[in-house]
């Protein structure tokens, strides 16, 4: 296959023409806009007073979850799957 080089000067001056030159702007003309959705902002507003309640928490209960935290990571916590069968049940039975 042979690919002959373009000679025709026409082609190249329409092919310039047709390029767009970037636009100067002034600095500070423009101003970057962001604007969140309704829903966007109650996620916030939702994620923010879940980080407060885990703050909040009494210190029962904070070394409750570090010991479960920490049982896990030694890999000696236990499920108790008859409770969690009975929660289920419960759940289904109970509507």
């Amino acid at each position: 296959m042979k690919i002959n080089p373009i000679t025709n000067p026409n082609i190249l001056k329409s092919y310039a023409a047709t390029k767009t030159s970037p636009t100067k702007q002034k600095p500070g003309s423009t101003r970057d806009e962001v604007t969140f959705s309704e829903e966007a902002l109650k996620f916030s507003k939702a994620l923010e007073e879940a980080r407060g309640a885990i703050e909040r928490r009494t210190p029962e209960e904070q070394k409750h979850i570090a010991d479960i935290k920490s049982a896990i990571s030694k890999g000696t916590y236990k499920v108790d799957s008859g409770l969690i069968a009975d929660k289920i049940l419960e759940s289904v039975f109970m509507r």
